[in-house]
């Protein structure tokens, strides 16, 4: 038997979950898609529970992780594309996570090469 060690990594403020590993896989993905509504498309998620969860997270750390631009027409003109992407908070609160969630996971593996005997 391989007993083995796991883990949920989460980033709190006062008390309050931030980030996780949905919540880094949904800024992550809309970095890539550069677009909300594709990110949660390519995650199988809607867009109105990404679209919360985004909010949630601007309220408990009091500032916004995306800016949106508006695509469409302006005065009869096309305007282009619209787009999200994400802010220097977001990408340092991404980059901080996954440096941390390597760190732990790397510690857990070496915990993971201790064999225990256990009786049948």
């Amino acid at each position: 038997m391989k007993l083995q060690y796991t883990f949920r990594l989460y980033l709190n403020a006062d008390g309050q979950r931030i980030l996780g590993k949905g919540g880094t896989q949904i800024l992550e993905s809309i970095a890539e898609c550069g677009s909300i509504a594709e990110a949660a498309e390519e995650l199988d998620m809607s867009y109105k529970f990404v679209w919360a969860y985004l909010t949630r997270m601007r309220r408990r750390l009091h500032q916004p992780l995306v800016v949106t631009r508006r695509g469409g027409l302006q005065h009869g003109k096309q305007k282009g594309g619209g787009g999200t992407t994400l802010t220097p908070v977001a990408r340092a609160l991404l980059k901080e996570f996954k440096a941390t969630e390597r760190l732990v996971q790397n510690i857990v593996s070496r915990r993971n090469m201790v064999k225990v005997r256990m009786k049948p």
